[in-house]
């Protein structure tokens, strides 16, 4: 069965250059190319079978494709279909009236919420310690949680396989909340005293030697906590969900952040990476940064840097990846729509979807935008400018799409602004 017609393709080829493209894009879409490919030459050569043997044979030339290699699961057409399908959806969306900046937004979202700290904590924690900090982010029940999941996966691994008479699972006894609490307090003094091995912390040597350790628990209690430690039982967890075995925590994390402290008007999404050189299959590599090999996090923080709620990046899905930054970003936001922040990010998640998606939950977005996101006016996007020079469209949504020319061109979007500039100055700098 034909999925695209040649002419429904070539009414698609149109507005390529509008969308945003990445590797899994060009992959889908060269599938996609091959199979109408495949699919018009098994016609001809139907059609030239049916034809006259006297007649002059029709030698029709074969288009090079790029060698790709072919899936073996039946859903992938199914897959490349719904991709394009969702990007003409998509684009359905976007505004194509732009005009000058008329500089009168129809609408801006009034910010009423109450923000920072809530205040039956704050009174109680105005003179707290840091470790009164930690224990309301990190609470009891977090732990509880971890005591439990412990002791759980330990009694399953005995009973599910063949232990050694030497072994020292036999050893095992249920731990506690007061154990897990120090065996934490290991884990953070460890990486304020760093040695080579993890042994060298209970070591008598007069060099390597630590006596801290060896007063909070023995070697073999903190190797066999670590051998069984636990966050969800895997009995029940969700297979295909690549970081199912921390799902747990993090939810319970996230909404103890969420709880204690209510973001202002002025909210970003930003993405940072946690050192590990482990193996997993969603590991990244990023030679920008100062620890090139990580997990990234996707964040949404808020002034002074407190961080409101984050999730762990757990590698790209086809079905997914045409909105995989608006997704992010919905997803970070949902406890927080509708109340009229403003939300700035960068251009990998700004967009005109995301900017009506975020309309629509009466929240503003600022942020920096790659030229070639879909849907963008061509004036702005082509435009020549000197230094110092700028120029700005607004659309009928009051969506306002800038260029400006520092040392290199910046493109941004706004709902909330429109193409009225400011004078700042920085210490020790001119004016500008």
């Amino acid at each position: 069965m034909e999925i695209f017609s040649s002419k429904n393709f070539e009414e698609i080829q149109v507005d390529m250059e509008d969308f945003d493209f990445t590797q899994e894009d060009l992959r889908a879409l060269t599938l996609l190319e091959t199979s109408i490919i495949q699919q018009n030459e098994q016609d001809n050569q139907s059609d030239l079978e049916l034809s006259d043997s006297n007649e002059e044979q029709l030698h029709i030339p074969k288009k090079r494709t790029r060698l790709i290699i072919q899936s073996d699961s039946e859903s992938e057409s199914d897959s490349v279909r719904n991709y394009v399908t969702a990007n003409i959806t998509a684009s359905d969306r976007v505004s194509k009236k732009w005009s000058r900046p008329r500089r009168q937004q129809p609408s801006i979202i009034p910010f009423n919420e109450t923000s920072g700290m809530n205040k039956e904590f704050s009174t109680t924690l105005k003179e707290a310690d840091p470790g009164a900090f930690y224990s309301l982010l990190v609470s009891d029940e977090i732990f509880d949680m971890i005591v439990e999941q412990t002791n759980l996966f330990a009694l399953q691994s005995c009973e599910s396989r063949n232990v050694k008479p030497s072994s020292r699972s036999h050893a095992w006894k249920p731990t506690d909340r007061h154990e897990i609490k120090r065996f934490f307090g290991l884990i953070l003094y460890m990486g304020l005293v760093r040695l080579p091995k993890l042994s060298y912390y209970w070591s008598k040597d007069k060099i390597l030697g630590q006596t801290f350790p060896r007063t909070v628990m023995s070697r073999n209690r903190f190797e066999i906590i670590l051998q069984y430690l636990h966050f969800s039982d895997n009995e029940t967890a969700n297979k295909s969900d690549r970081i199912s075995k921390i799902r747990p925590i993090i939810d319970m994390v996230n909404n103890t952040f969420q709880k204690y402290y209510s973001p202002k008007e002025d909210i970003c999404v930003d993405e940072s990476q946690v050192p590990f050189r482990g193996r997993i299959v969603f590991r990244q590599y990023n030679k920008s940064k100062r620890h090139k090999y990580g997990l990234k996090l996707f964040k949404l923080c808020t002034i002074p840097g407190y961080t409101c709620k984050f999730s762990l990046y757990g590698g790209k899905n086809i079905d997914t990846v045409n909105t995989t930054p608006t997704s992010v970003v919905m997803s970070l936001c949902s406890q927080i729509l509708n109340k009229g922040h403003t939300l700035a990010t960068d251009n990998w998640y700004t967009s005109l979807e995301l900017a009506y998606n975020l309309l629509e939950h009466q929240t503003h977005l600022i942020g920096t935008i790659r030229k070639n996101r879909r849907g963008l006016p061509k004036d702005v996007v082509e435009a020549k400018l000197q230094k110092g020079e700028f120029m700005a469209m607004e659309n009928e949504d009051g969506i306002t799409i800038l260029k400006w020319k520092d040392k290199r061109d910046v493109m941004m979007l706004s709902t909330k602004h429109s193409d009225k500039m400011s004078t700042i100055a920085k210490k020790g700098q001119t004016d500008y």
